[in-house]
């Protein structure tokens, strides 16, 4: 599975970043925890994934102060287009970004593109997968505005990268290795606009794509739009060959666990001498992914395979759970029981998928959620929990006592999300709160009758100066370690022969942490006005809603790199309609 053949000579011998979500402060521990080189984030709600748990401004210093303690990086998503009406807080984000030390914003709009290279030259800036990077003359454009990094479009080929890689050989790659996919080229879809108003390029799509559609007879025709996920971890090794910079986990709306169990597998794919997993290894983290979210999943872009039937999952949208294989089922006076060789380990109160017949449910059956109330082992004796590998056998409610079961699934387990959750070292819980960390010390001076202190937080450094009492010393004066406890490592120059009241330090050490926060404040504050009036100044370059995208493209709401749809119209249960009309290369979808 590793397929270490693809390393050849003249390999990248750069190793890839492994880049993990951070929708969550639990996933953002969860990730440090596992060995993320990186995470993204959102700061209030100017991103793509507005419904993740994002940071709020406050927490942000302290959460770049944390990440960075693991020796990694914070990237902050402000990835929609900017209006007349979100000008300031996209500007006040950016200055926030700026002095809390993040280490790119990840960005989707040329104009904030401009404005951060003119006024935050030392931010670096990477072209978000919503500005739609697939080609040689969009990344190049990217390059152009500034970028030191582009995040490709999921529906990028091999040949694609490569040839992206060729012709700009100074400008980092980010790919998407693992998690959903969109349906329309990323950055360009407005089907979730045209049902509920919510906008996926403005952080709030519904996921139109997910939806179940019916025909014009009004009968169901399945998950039309639904793309199964994206699996490139048997490809790391060709990846690594690419010189792809950094491995992009979906799932700011996953749990922690998830996020921790793919950055685990992709951290032991890549901290050996020839990267991959081997074909034992590919098969555990397979179990235990698909255990704690699972739909079917395809390479099928990368390889250059675009039909419906490889990259569509028009049957199911959601969590599958684990395929637990062959199982037995029986009906005796005790029930309906089931019974098979568990594939990890499961305990009472975990959950099952149950697939049963049902003639009067769309395709002949339909899947039930079955919580796991007792467990019984190979031998006939109640268990608690039983190891994988060993035979189980776990009763069915009393309603299936006579339905005929067509397949079983494990939906959770807590053995397995409870062994990526570890975290030895969580968020401070004052960062949590948002109470921003107080800055470093870098220098003391200590003069009778004032401190004066330089100190830094994030990429803000400033001086406070406070005035003190002092008395001769009757012997040895203050030294360089009596002050350490007030003002850590910080460089000190002492006047000789000083007494300061311990007290009076501690009251100076809190003024001039003051004077500090005071500052940072009025640098965000200012920063922020100089940012929104440089982009104010654009104002004619702002990106075109969705509605006028939509009218200017006569009803396309959509165009997808899927090929081999059936051509026609289908409708959401609320009467939505799109009409499928087919390409050679790419299928466009437009309102009904």
């Amino acid at each position: 599975m590793n397929g270490a053949g693809a390393l050849t000579t003249g390999t990248n011998s750069k190793i890839p970043e492994i880049l993990a979500p951070g929708g969550s402060i639990e996933a953002i521990e969860t990730a440090m925890a596992n060995g993320a080189d990186a995470v993204y984030l959102g700061v209030g709600d100017l991103n793509a994934r507005a419904r993740a748990a994002n940071l709020q401004e406050p927490q942000l210093p302290g959460i770049v102060e944390y990440v960075h303690s693991f020796g990694s990086r914070v990237y902050v998503t402000l990835n929609i287009p900017v209006t007349r009406f979100n000008v300031r807080e996209t500007a006040r984000t950016m200055a926030a970004c700026h002095e809390s030390g993040v280490d790119a914003l990840i960005v989707r709009d040329p104009v904030i593109m401009k404005t951060a290279a003119a006024l935050l030259p030392d931010l670096p800036i990477h072209a978000s997968t919503q500005a739609g990077v697939h080609s040689v003359e969009t990344a190049r454009r990217m390059a152009d505005l500034g970028c030191r990094r582009v995040i490709l479009a999921r529906e990028c080929s091999r040949n694609d990268i490569s040839a992206i890689r060729m012709a700009l050989p100074d400008l980092e790659l980010e790919v998407f290795v693992f998690g959903a996919m969109c349906f329309g080229v990323s950055g360009l879809c407005m089907m979730g606009h045209s049902v509920s108003g919510r906008s996926g390029n403005h952080g709030a799509c519904c996921q139109s794509c997910r939806l179940p559609y019916f025909d014009t007879g009004d009968e169901p025709v399945g998950y039309v739009f639904s793309m199964k996920d994206l699996d490139l971890v048997p490809h790391i090794p060709e990846l690594v060959a690419l010189g792809v910079a950094a491995f992009k986990i979906e799932g700011r709306l996953k749990t922690p666990s998830w996020v921790g169990c793919v950055t685990k597998w992709l951290r032991t794919a890549l901290d050996r001498p020839v990267p991959g997993l081997d074909s034992a290894e590919y098969a555990q983290f397979d179990r235990d992914v698909s255990v704690l979210f699972s739909r079917r999943r395809t390479d099928g872009f990368f390889v250059g395979d675009t039909d419906a039937e490889t990259v569509l999952s028009t049957d199911n949208q959601t969590h599958a759970g684990l395929d637990v294989g062959q199982f037995r089922s029986r009906q005796d006076h005790t029930g309906h029981w089931i019974s098979f060789k568990t594939p990890v380990d499961i305990n009472v109160r975990d959950g099952l998928l149950v697939k049963v017949g049902d003639d009067s449910a769309p395709g002949g059956c339909q899947w039930l959620p079955v919580g796991v109330r007792a467990l019984v082992d190979g031998r006939g004796r109640s268990a608690i929990r039983i190891a994988a590998g060993h035979d189980v056998s776990v009763p069915l409610p009393e309603e299936l006592r006579r339905s005929t079961v067509l397949a079983v699934h494990i939906h959770s387990a807590d053995s397995v999300r409870a062994r990526y959750r570890k975290v030895e070292r969580p968020v401070p819980g004052a960062v949590v709160e948002g109470t921003v960390p107080w800055p470093e010390f870098l220098a003391a001076e200590v003069r009778a009758d004032s401190i004066t202190a330089s100190m830094r937080l994030g990429r803000f450094k400033a001086a406070a100066s406070c005035p003190i009492e002092s008395s001769a010393a009757r012997a040895e004066g203050i030294s360089a370690d009596h002050l350490k406890k007030y003002f850590g490592m910080a460089r000190t120059t002492i006047t000789p022969g000083l007494f300061v009241n311990p007290s009076s330090l501690k009251a100076a050490r809190r003024e001039l942490i003051a004077g500090f926060m005071a500052a940072r404040d009025e640098e965000i504050r200012q920063r922020a006005e100089a940012l929104a009036t440089r982009i104010s100044s654009m104002s004619d370059q702002f990106q075109p809603s969705d509605d006028e995208l939509i009218d200017r493209g006569n009803g396309t709401v959509a165009i997808s790199r899927v090929t081999g749809m059936k051509e026609g119209c289908v409708y959401t249960s609320g009467g939505d309609g799109f009409r499928i009309e087919p390409g050679a290369d790419s299928t466009r979808i437009r309102k009904a």
